[in-house]
């Protein structure tokens, strides 16, 4: 099923012919690689006015396949970021092996977990150091590399400057709040804050939406991906009601919590693995009997071990009332959580969070989980902006070293040791003049 060429003899063309056969093969990629035209599978203004920029990554990604380009494709470890991923995975892999034979996917593609929600020095340095082995060894050509659930954010900027020395190009899906220096360093950048949206219109949502434009053929295969990624991630958005009821006759609002759940506790034994075979059974993107014996078998372990880091941390959170009205919960996961184990730091203080939000009601409420050098925020009904709040603490805590971001509401912060009572006393200060939502 594969086509052989046998050549007599070959002539190199220079001047004008050249020119003209290099913009007659360049015109005939550019037009293979336009996206398909399809249709969104929910309804969403926010949705319709990315629609550029989606093709755009989308022609990018199809056009680095036709040219047998090899793509890393590199996501957060969580729920979110992990069906994100496997959406266009699902979209390009067929692709893939379709220009360069039935294994080409072992040489042109590899797939990679990102610990934090950002392109870390960790994960660049690894990238450039394999494309530059495969480049030495097999002739291959530097990687396009596409960043979903990660990306968007000025803590990215280094990494990417150091890809782009070794003329990696990138592409980004993410809707973590956006700094535009990034911009820079990308070939094509998707976030919803470009167009007045949020952070509730989910990586997962986006890729999937991607990947329909990539390859219509794997629509459904992949469609409720979507609903997995709102659940996942918590969202409240418009869009995230529509892609759950869009798949409400073969998968329960449980049944998608369960599979969420159930990627994120593979994501922390993983590591930096991808998971193949795994995520996917998990996903339901494999064989039926093992998703629902994995996803059973994982969501029984986990929330086994959540139950117990919970009747751990519950008696220990210290709370308070802010000038605001808000409630204030702080967590030493450093001395009163289970360390070394799933849940990780993040994962409490959300689990913690989300038990005092059902105590409290509807009242403004945020919860800080911290430990030596770090703090992870969950908060609910106060207009946070946390990627302002780290500038802030930055300029105002001399030799604190503070960083870090994440969405406006649910973030997290590093720090030196030695600062951490005034990083953390001035932290809950600035929370207590934030505006609440009414």
């Amino acid at each position: 099923d594969e086509l052989q060429l046998e050549i007599m003899s070959m002539k190199k063309l220079t001047g004008d012919m050249r020119d003209a056969v290099w913009d007659r093969i360049e015109s005939a990629i550019d037009k293979r690689s336009a996206p398909s035209e399809t249709e969104f599978l929910v309804d969403s203004d926010i949705l319709e006015k990315l629609r550029p920029s989606m093709k755009e990554v989308a022609k990018v990604i199809k056009k680095s396949i036709i040219k047998s380009r090899p793509i890393i494709l590199r996501h957060h470890a969580d729920a979110d970021g992990m069906t994100a991923a496997l959406a266009i995975e699902q979209a390009i892999l067929p692709l893939i092996n379709e220009i360069g034979g039935s294994d080409a996917e072992h040489f042109f593609y590899k797939r990679s977990p990102s610990k934090a929600p950002f392109y870390e020095m960790l994960d660049v340095v690894r990238d450039i150091s394999f494309a530059l082995e495969d480049y030495s060894r097999h002739g291959q050509k530097m990687p396009l590399v596409v960043l979903v659930d990660n990306g968007s954010t000025d803590e990215d900027v280094p990494a990417m400057k150091q890809a782009k020395i070794y003329d990696i190009d990138m592409v980004v899906v993410d809707h973590h709040h956006p700094d535009k220096e990034v911009d820079n360093y990308l070939k094509a950048h998707v976030n919803p804050a470009h167009s007045g949206g949020d952070f509730g219109i989910t990586t997962g949502m986006l890729c999937t939406e991607i990947a329909r434009m990539i390859n219509p053929y794997v629509a459904e295969d992949i469609k409720h991906l979507p609903a997995i990624s709102a659940v996942g991630d918590r969202s409240e958005a418009p869009e995230a009601r529509k892609y759950i009821d869009l798949v409400s006759d073969k998968y329960s609002l449980d049944n998608l919590k369960d599979i969420a759940l159930a990627l994120d506790f593979s994501a922390f034994w993983l590591k930096f693995s991808s998971g193949k075979g795994i995520v996917d059974d998990i996903a339901n993107l494999g064989n039926k009997k093992r998703h629902n014996q994995i996803v059973s078998l994982y969501c029984e372990q986990a929330n086994d071990m959540i139950k117990s880091q919970l009747d751990a941390c519950i008696p220990n959170v210290k709370s308070r009332e802010l000038p605001n009205g808000a409630i204030l919960n702080v967590l030493d996961v450093e001395n009163f959580a289970h360390k070394f184990t799933f849940p990780p730091p993040g994962k409490t203080s959300g689990e913690v969070h989300d038990i005092l939000v059902k105590r409290y009601g509807n009242v403004p409420i945020i919860t800080i989980g911290y430990g030596p050098d770090f703090a992870v925020i969950r908060s609910k009904k106060l207009k946070m902006n946390i990627p302002q709040l780290v500038k802030e603490l930055h300029e105002e805590v001399a030799g604190a070293g503070v960083s870090g971001g994440g969405h406006l509401v649910v973030g997290s912060i590093k720090f030196v040791e030695g600062k951490r009572t005034e990083v953390l006393e001035l932290l809950a200060k600035k929370i207590g003049e934030t505006e609440v939502e009414s």
